[in-house]
């Protein structure tokens, strides 16, 4: 195979990676980000027919409309197999029916079920099917709206409130602070069963003010640098840097980024929380950000993948030097990915085109 000359290899680099840095700062938190990514208000208002169903007399274990509330008033038969469990369920209530949408293209084509037409989730089915023009023009309020339903007492609406908040930008988040009172954040980071859903809440607490949840946050922190915990590491880190600034900075390098033996998921989680903040958060603290990104090259190289994004969206090009050492030292071992991303940025660094 014939090799790549050099400057066709740099073009491409800056092909690959300048789409990429140009749209990192309007971004999901990634540190909060829930799974599944698409929720049910998606699959409501990317939906061609969004309807009501229960189960079919003529046809046992199939559905049948019994209320359109989007698209063709007739949707015809729906090829969507009823389970015994929700059959069972549907029986026993018999006001109760089952959320179905239907996309009629794409990945997500046919019927599905989005849950269960029961308690505070059928009226916020139509509520978002009603908002969702506006949400269109103005996505914060999409945001808002969903802010308010955080720890509902209704599962399924506790669940779709905390999907749509938690895959909001940073920026949004951070301006959410009293969308829960204090005492229910704590009670939640208290109970292991939403650890998944933790750093949310840890987000949101970092907008207390109150001197308690200020120590919980450094404490966690610090707990985590002792223990090596990765678990939420970043959430807690983002946390402590919100409402501490430069001195949460100095505490993370003393603890993290100096630290020889830190294990590169924790070394992950701890870079991904500055990337944050220099990205949308305080974003004042950048130099000082770009700074602990160098202290992080000099005792963890291989980290140089992890913070090539953030210095090529910042066009920040202090740190070309460290990054082509480990570029030369691994050029064989490195995927394509991250060998044109690195090159992208040493090029424009040293001030190439």
């Amino acid at each position: 195979m014939r090799a790549i000359p050099q400057t066709r290899l740099a073009a491409l680099a800056l092909t690959v990676v300048l789409p990429i840095a140009a749209s990192l700062p309007i971004r999901a938190c990634q540190i909060c980000i829930p799974f599944p990514k698409k929720s049910a208000a998606d699959f409501l208002i990317g939906s061609d027919a969004v309807v009501l169903a229960r189960e079919d007399p003529r046809r046992p274990f199939h559905f049948a409309a019994v209320e359109v509330l989007k698209g063709d008033p007739d949707p015809g038969e729906i090829d969507l197999f009823l389970d015994s469990a929700t059959r069972r369920l549907l029986a026993a209530y018999p006001e109760r029916s089952v959320v179905l949408v239907r996309t009629d293209g794409g990945e997500d084509a046919g019927w599905r079920r989005v849950g269960i037409a029961a308690g505070d989730f059928a009226p916020l089915v139509r509520d978002v099917l009603e908002f969702a023009p506006d949400w269109q023009a103005s996505p914060k309020r999409r945001t808002a709206f969903f802010a308010t339903k955080l720890g509902h007492e209704d599962a399924q609406v506790r669940t779709l409130a905390h999907l749509e908040v938690a895959r909001s930008p940073y920026g949004e988040i951070r301006r959410l602070g009293g969308a829960l009172p204090r005492e229910r954040l704590r009670a939640f980071l208290a109970d292991f069963r939403y650890i998944e859903w933790h750093p949310l809440y840890i987000l949101l607490l970092a907008q207390s003010e109150h001197p308690e949840d200020r120590a919980l946050i450094e404490d966690s922190l610090r707990s985590a640098a002792e223990f090596g915990i990765a678990t939420n590491l970043a959430a807690w880190a983002t946390a402590l840097i919100e409402i501490e600034g430069a001195a949460a900075l100095d505490l993370i390098e003393t603890h993290f980024l100096r630290d020889a033996d830190r294990k590169p998921e924790e070394l992950r989680e701890i870079v991904l929380a500055l990337s944050v903040h220099g990205a949308e958060g305080h974003t004042h603290l950048r130099d000082r950000i770009v700074a602990a990104y160098g202290t992080l090259l000099a005792g963890h190289p291989e980290m140089a993948r992890h913070v090539a994004d953030d210095l090529i969206a910042w066009r920040r090009n202090e740190l070309a030097e460290p990054l082509a050492k480990y570029l030369a030292a691994n050029r064989a071992t490195l995927d394509l990915q991250t060998s044109l991303r690195l090159r992208a940025y040493i090029r424009r660094a040293r001030g190439g085109s």
